[in-house]
């Protein structure tokens, strides 16, 4: 059974789209949250697979976990070059000095 169920919202400056991929009849929901920072192409993916009770769980369950994730990233001093990913496009990766740059 497919579910395209899509959820977006902002945090601390972050882009946060939520998406589930897929569902199954015994309740596993697959999905991703994939967060963006102020809009550059830094980001991150957070997966999800799991039973739920309905979508809905599932994409407060991403969205807590995407909430926390940034949470915790805030909370750190970053010193030098990190790596993101860039989801746009397989293998491209970009590397940006001091991500907390505001």
């Amino acid at each position: 059974m497919a579910n395209t169920s899509v959820h977006r919202f902002q945090y601390e400056g972050w882009d946060v789209k939520v998406e589930l991929d897929r569902s199954t009849l015994d309740g596993v929901i697959s999905g991703h949250a994939d967060l963006t920072w102020k809009k550059d192409d830094r980001a991150c993916r957070i997966a999800l697979a799991g039973k739920h009770k309905d979508g809905a769980s599932a994409i407060s369950s991403l969205s807590t976990k995407a909430r926390a994730y940034i949470d915790e990233w805030h909370s750190k001093t970053c010193i030098g070059e990190s790596t993101f990913v860039d989801l746009a496009g397989p293998g491209r990766v970009s590397q940006k000095a001091d991500l907390h740059d505001t």
